[in-house]
C-alpha cells in the first residue's frame, strides 16, 4: 500500500507526522482507519484523516495541538477528539465497541477493544480496514472482512444484517460510497439495502440533514441521487420524496460539491406544495435552505417580468436563484436578468427631496418613491428635473393623501 503521508496535503501531513511521533514517544497504538486506507488502497485523494487511538485520544489530541499550534476539541465522555490546524482537521477515537439499543438509537460505547473488534463495529466491508501507524504493528494492514478484495472487485457489503437496523444512516453512506467508488451492492446488501429503508423513520431529522449535507460535498452528486431514489431510500426518508427528471436534468451537467441549500431547492421545486413542506420538515432543514426551495418554486412559477412580479420576486435569494436557474434556464435567464436590473433601479428623487416638494410622510411618501422607480425602470422619466416636475404635478391633479 503507498505511503499515507505522501497521499496527503501538507498541513494535513504535519498533523499525522506530529500525532505519529507522539504515539511513539506515548507508546500507544495509532491506527488510520476506514476512508483514509479505503482511499489510497484505490489511489484517489485522502481528503478525510480518521485516527484510532489504543488508548486515550484526547491526551493525543492535546499534545498534537501544543506541538502544532493548533486547537484540540475533546469529548471525553465519548473518548473522541479532534485537532484543527493550518486549515486541517484530524478526529481521533479510542478503540471501541458499539451496542445499539434499538433501532436507530445512538450506540452504548465501550472503550479498550482491540482494533479488529473495533473494525467489527463499522458499516461496509471497504471501511472496516486499518493500517498501522504506531507502536508494535505499525506498517501493518488489518482487513479481518475482506474490504480490500471487495474494493478491487468494486463490491459493496454489510458486515452484518443487522447493519441497517442498527443504524438507517448506513443507507444514505452506502449510496455515497457506491456512487464514488462505483461499487455494486452483493446479493445479501441489495436485499438488505431495500428491507432496510423501514428503519429510516427512527432517525432524526438533525441526523437526516447531516447525511444530505454530506451528499451536497460529493463529486458524484446526481449519481449518488439516482442510487437513493433506486434503492427508494428517498421514499423511505419521507414519503413521495424522489428524484424527479427535472432535477436530474438540472444537475446532469453539474459536479459537486454545492451548497446543500441549492441542492434542496433543486430537488424539491419541481414537486408539489405538499411534498415541499413534508421533506423540509422531515430533515430539519435550516431556514436558509427552506427558503431557497420556496424562493426557486416561486421563481419557476413567476416567469413573468411585469412589474408587480419583479416586485414581488425581488426578496428572493441567490441560492433560490441559483437552484431556478439550473431548473429552467430559459426563462430564468430573461426573468433574473430583470430581476437584476430592477434591484439596481433607484428613484430619482430620494425620501427628504419628495418632502421639500410637499409629498406627505407615511404611506403616500412610500408610495410616490415606489411609483418613481416604476417609472425610472420603464424608462418614462429622464431625470432628477423631471421627477421633480411629475410629482409636482401628481400634487396638483390629486389630493396628497392620494398621490
Amino acid at each position: 500500500m503507498n505511503d499515507l503521508e505522501a497521499a496527503l496535503v501538507e498541513p494535513l501531513r504535519e498533523l499525522l507526522r506530529v500525532a505519529k511521533a507522539t504515539a511513539e514517544a506515548e507508546r500507544v497504538e495509532l491506527w488510520a482507519v476506514g476512508g483514509a486506507v479505503r482511499d489510497l488502497a484505490v489511489g484517489i485523494g485522502v481528503r478525510d484523516l480518521d485516527l484510532a487511538v489504543a488508548g486515550d485520544a484526547g491526551g493525543l489530541a492535546t499534545a498534537v495541538a501544543e506541538r502544532t499550534g493548533g486547537a484540540a476539541t475533546v469529548e471525553a465522555r465519548f473518548g473522541t477528539a479532534s485537532v484543527e490546524a493550518g486549515g486541517c482537521r484530524i478526529d481521533l477515537a479510542a478503540l471501541r465497541t458499539e451496542r445499539y439499543a434499538r433501532p436507530g438509537a445512538l450506540p452504548t460505547v465501550r472503550l479498550g477493544a482491540s482494533i479488529e473488534e473495533d473494525l467489527a463495529r463499522r458499516d461496509f466491508s471497504v471501511n472496516a480496514v486499518a493500517l498501522g501507524l504506531a507502536g508494535a504493528r505499525a506498517g501493518e494492514v488489518i482487513d479481518p472482512f475482506g474490504g480490500l478484495g471487495d474494493l478491487a472487485a468494486r463490491r459493496l457489503r454489510v458486515l452484518h444484517e443487522r447493519s441497517f437496523i442498527d443504524d438507517a444512516t448506513r443507507l444514505w453512506r452506502g449510496a455515497r460510497y457506491a456512487a464514488r467508488l462505483a461499487l455494486r451492492p452483493t446479493a445479501e446488501t441489495a436485499r438488505l439495502i431495500e428491507e432496510g429503508g423501514r428503519w429510516l423513520a427512527p432517525i432524526s431529522g438533525q441526523r437526516l440533514w447531516v447525511e444530505f449535507e454530506r451528499t451536497a460535498e460529493e463529486r458524484r452528486v446526481l449519481e449518488t441521487l439516482r442510487l437513493l431514489d433506486g434503492w427508494g431510500v428517498l421514499r423511505a426518508t419521507c414519503g413521495e420524496f424522489e428524484l424527479s427528471e427535472a432535477s436530474a436534468r438540472a444537475l446532469r451537467p453539474r459536479r459537486g460539491p454545492m451548497p446543500p441549500s441549492v441542492l434542496l431547492a433543486v430537488l424539491l421545486a419541481p414537486l408539489p406544495t405538499t411534498v415541499r413542506g413534508a421533506v423540509v420538515s422531515r430533515l430539519r432543514a435550516p431556514r436558509e435552505a427552506a427558503r431557497a426551495v420556496e424562493d426557486s418554486a416561486a421563481l419557476i412559477e413567476g416567469h413573468a417580468t411585469d412589474l408587480d412580479s419583479l416586485d414581488r420576486l425581488s426578496g428572493t435569494g441567490e441560492p433560490g436563484r441559483t437552484a431556478a436557474s439550473w431548473l429552467d434556464p430559459g426563462p430564468q435567464r430573461a426573468l433574473q436578468g430583470a430581476l437584476r436590473r430592477w434591484a439596481q433601479t433607484r428613484a430619482h428623487l430620494d425620501a427628504g427631496e419628495l418632502l421639500e416638494l410637499g409629498v406627505p410622510r407615511g404611506p403616500v411618501l412610500g408610495a410616490t418613491l415606489r411609483r418613481l422607480r416604476r417609472e425610472r425602470y420603464l424608462g418614462t422619466l429622464a431625470g432628477a428635473a423631471e421627477a421633480r416636475r411629475v410629482v409636482r404635478a401628481w400634487l396638483a391633479e390629486e389630493p396628497a393623501d392620494h398621490v
